[in-house]
C-alpha cells in the first residue's frame, strides 16, 4: 500500500511539475508578446511624431519665405 501510495504521490508531483513549468512559459510568452507589441506601437507612434514635426518645419519654412518675398516687393 505504501509503494502505490508513494506512487501516486510522485505521479501527482509530475503533473504539478508541468502545470507550473507550463504557467512559467505561458507568462514568459506573454511578457515578450505585450513588450514588442508595445515597442511596435512605440516606434509607429514616434515616427508619427516625427513626420508632424517635419511638416510642421516645412509648413514655417514655406511662410518665412513669403514673409521675405512680400518685404522684398
Amino acid at each position: 500500500m505504501n509503494a502505490v501510495t508513494t506512487s501516486h504521490d510522485l505521479h501527482l508531483l509530475k503533473i504539478d511539475n508541468r502545470e507550473d513549468e507550463m504557467n512559467k512559459r505561458i507568462h514568459q510568452w506573454q511578457t515578450a508578446l505585450m513588450e514588442e507589441t508595445h515597442d511596435r506601437e512605440e516606434t509607429a507612434r514616434n515616427r508619427t511624431r516625427v513626420m508632424e514635426i517635419n511638416h510642421l518645419i516645412d509648413h514655417l519654412r514655406d511662410e518665412i519665405e513669403n514673409v521675405e518675398l512680400a518685404v522684398d516687393i
